[in-house]
């Protein structure tokens, strides 16, 4: 019976063995299966021991520095200081003075209208003319009369400055009248100019020279006169404008008679001057 027993055992294991070989053997090397798609595996060394793969090691920072420390602030909140009434009301009050004062002189402009002077030559002469290419001397003499023509404006005269120019703008002399004068409302004065010239405090050039003895020897030199001065505009004493005028009183034709060295404006040769501000 024992002898039975065992036989069946071992009969039962062989079958179970042929059972699982039919069912679980792995597949054989002939069954020719296709790698799966993606990357080829890594050639790297593998990680020591110890470590798990794809992990740094403890304490280790992945960049060369590590970053500094976050700066500390402190916050402290200050309060805004607001200007002061006062310092509003004044700049406020000073803005308001500046417009009311371009505002007023505007209008009183407007008002008043105010005219500028009127220059007119009335003699014009030349004394001990000489122009030579070794010698120039002359002594001019002027004439004006100057016109208000404000009916609510009076007008002060400063210091005047005179010149004498020849052709466009060489000069030949200048001189200055310190004394003031002033024109009420529709009136006129005269002014008189004197002025001198000679080649030892005023050199002339050649050319100059040559073109004025050439005029002299037909007749007659042309020069040209100007003025420049300040002026003040006055209304009573609360209001007055300055400004600066120069008078242009141009191509004075003055005729020598002969050889004489002395000429003078032609009768009708009056003219009258042009002012600008």
């Amino acid at each position: 019976m024992a002898s039975e027993s065992s036989h069946d055992q071992q009969n039962s294991k062989g079958e179970n063995q042929s059972f699982e070989s039919t069912h679980h053997a792995p597949p054989s090397a002939s069954h020719n299966f296709y790698p799966a798609m993606g990357y080829p595996p890594s050639m790297s060394y593998p990680p020591p021991p110890g470590q798990y793969s794809g992990y740094p090691p403890p304490g280790y920072y992945p960049y060369a520095h590590a970053p500094p420390a976050a700066a500390y602030y402190n916050a402290t909140a200050h309060r805004q200081q607001m200007p002061s009434g006062f310092s509003r009301c004044f700049f406020t009050t000073i803005i308001l003075l500046t417009i009311l004062i371009f505002t007023s002189s505007i209008v009183m402009w407007l008002v008043l209208r105010p005219q500028l002077p009127v220059f007119h030559v009335d003699n014009f002469s030349v004394s001990n003319f000489n122009a030579t290419l070794t010698t120039f001397t002359a002594n001019w003499e002027a004439n004006l009369t100057v016109r208000n023509p404000n009916t609510k404006l009076t007008i002060e005269f400063g210091e005047l400055q005179n010149f004498v120019f020849y052709e466009e703008d060489y000069l030949l002399a200048s001189a200055t009248a310190p004394r003031p004068f002033s024109l009420e409302t529709r009136t006129s004065g005269v002014i008189n100019a004197k002025l001198s010239a000679n080649s030892k405090d005023n050199l002339v050039e050649n050319w100059v020279l040559d073109k004025l003895a050439k005029e002299r020897g037909n007749g007659s030199v042309s020069f040209n006169f100007r003025m420049l001065f300040w002026t003040t505009f006055r209304s009573g004493l609360w209001w007055k404008r300055h400004l600066s005028m120069k008078v242009l009183c141009e191509d004075i034709q003055v005729t020598f008679v002969g050889a004489s060295s002395d000429g003078n404006i032609a009768a009708n040769g009056g003219r009258d001057c042009l002012v600008f501000v």
